[in-house]
Order: structure tokens, then sequence, then C-alpha cells
């Protein structure tokens, strides 16, 4: 019985090692001119303002600031929830990131809509779900 147990342990950290993996690399927003850099597995991301202290990734574009995440809260098959928050560090936001395949990542606002994309100078609210292509 122990060893089936431990087998199913060890396949289930196994499993989320996978999962965590999935979200790593970088994608591009053509409609925001936005680029996401993401690294879930662990916090190797270096961002410039941040000295010594690296991220699990950041959204940068034409938003409101580059948004930085700051703690991952879950990731299962192709589905992953993060904390973000403003390079200013006043606004967070949480995000759902969820791959549509490999070459497709679709970043969906939760909750209260903090994030904001600029048009013709003015800060406006985003949509509430940006697809992202993988470069």
């Amino acid at each position: 019985m122990k060893k089936v147990f431990l087998s199913w342990m060890l396949a289930l950290v196994a499993a989320s090692g996978w999962a965590q993996e999935q979200f790593t690399g970088i994608w591009q927003c053509e409609e925001l001119k936005a680029s996401i850099v993401i690294n879930l597995v662990e916090k190797k991301i270096p961002l410039k303002d941040f000295e010594g202290e690296d991220t699990y990734g950041y959204v940068k574009g034409d938003l409101n600031g580059t948004w930085v995440i700051l703690k991952v809260k879950e990731v299962k098959d192709k589905k992953a929830v993060v904390r973000m928050v403003s390079d200013i560090g006043y606004d967070a936001q949480d995000v759902e990131f969820r791959l549509t395949d490999e070459n497709t990542l679709e970043m969906r606002l939760v909750g209260d809509q903090v994030m904001k994309t600029t048009s013709d100078g003015k800060y406006v609210k985003m949509p509430k779900v940006v697809v992202f292509k993988k470069s």
C-alpha cells in the first residue's frame, strides 16, 4: 500500500512540474503591442529597476506600466493563476493564463479590472481576454 501511495505522489509531483514548465517563454500580442516574459517554474527573470530580485515574469507594452508576476497561486493542466502588481506597486490584479495550444496563450483578467491599455494617449479598460502568440 505504501508503494502505491508513494508512486502516486511522485507522479503527481512530476505532473505539476510539467504543468508549470509549459508556462515558460516569451509571448507577443500585436493588438496591445505587448509581450509576456514568463517562467512559472522558478523566480529567475530579472527586471530592470528590481535590482537583486528576480521575478516569475512580467507583461510589458501599451499598458499602464509594466506588470510583474509576484505570486503563482495555482498551476494545473493548461491553466495558471498568478498575482501581478504594477511596477509602481500601487495596483494589483489576479490574472489567469490559459494555453489553448502550444503557441497560444490567453491572458484573462480575474475580478475587478485594474490593468488598462492606452488608446489615443488615454488609459482605457483592456479586453477581459487578450491572446498572445509564442515567439
